[in-house]
């Protein structure tokens, strides 16, 4: 992913602390033959991102 910052905060807790932190990627080889071919494929690629208190 190389979209940059983004203007969204997603506030996990009120206070400090060590997160980890999963990420999964579905539909890249799809986006891949799509941008070879026609340009950029919208809404292709899905991601789930995992939060979860470090320790846990």
């Amino acid at each position: 992913m190389s979209l940059g910052r983004a203007d969204d905060v997603i506030t996990l807790v009120d206070s400090g602390g060590a997160w980890q932190v999963r990420v999964s990627c579905a539909g890249r080889a799809e986006a891949a033959a799509l941008s070879d071919g026609e340009g950029t494929g919208t809404g292709v690629e899905r991601y789930l991102v995992q939060f979860w208190p470090a320790g846990s």
